[in-house]
């Protein structure tokens, strides 16, 4: 994936930065629940290219990702603020960047115009291998035990909207995943 931007520039290119598959697992659940259309390219080598306006790249590879200049980012809450300037620079001016609050002081120090969306981790209790987020709209089970997940899911739910899944909608498949 060289020449990934020239393979994929007249289609609106979606970032999922983050070293936790269960991320971009939750993601694809979510859109495939509500019958979004879109393409994706996966860290595991699993990719679908059906001519979609949207294509959905997941790596955890700095290089790969500024490569990619996203027209939309979202970087999860394990990456740490002083590697990502170059990405951040080379997001699609225009664009929106969903990143986690603990980069929001370097996202303060990039030139490129673009929408900040910031996220902090998600209020949850746990019990035994199960969450409950506490939401605006109330508590919500989730069956997933993945805790990393769990901190990084507002991140999603703000992902999801940029595709028109609005929050209540974000939630329904988000119970039953595991």
């Amino acid at each position: 994936m060289e020449n990934i931007f020239e393979e994929f520039k007249n289609k609106t290119r979606v970032l999922v930065l983050s070293t936790q598959p269960s991320v971009m697992k939750l993601l694809l659940e979510v859109l495939h629940f509500h019958g979004k259309d879109f393409d994706y390219y996966l860290e595991n080598g699993q990719f679908n290219n059906s001519n979609s306006d949207f294509i959905i790249l997941e790596t955890a590879d700095l290089v790969k990702a500024t490569l990619f200049e996203p027209n939309i980012a979202l970087i999860t809450s394990e990456f740490s603020d002083d590697i990502l300037l170059p990405l951040i620079n080379k997001i699609t001016a225009g664009g929106i960047l969903i990143y986690h609050s603990s980069i929001s002081e370097m996202v303060d120090q990039s030139e490129n115009f673009f929408r900040k969306l910031e996220f902090t981790e998600t209020d949850f209790q746990k019990s035994n291998n199960s969450f409950t987020l506490q939401t605006n709209i109330g508590e919500i089970p989730v069956s997933s035990s993945d805790e990393n997940l769990i901190k990084n899911i507002d991140g999603v739910k703000l992902l999801s909207q940029q595709f028109g899944v609005m929050e209540e909608d974000f939630y329904e498949p988000v119970m039953s995943f595991t």
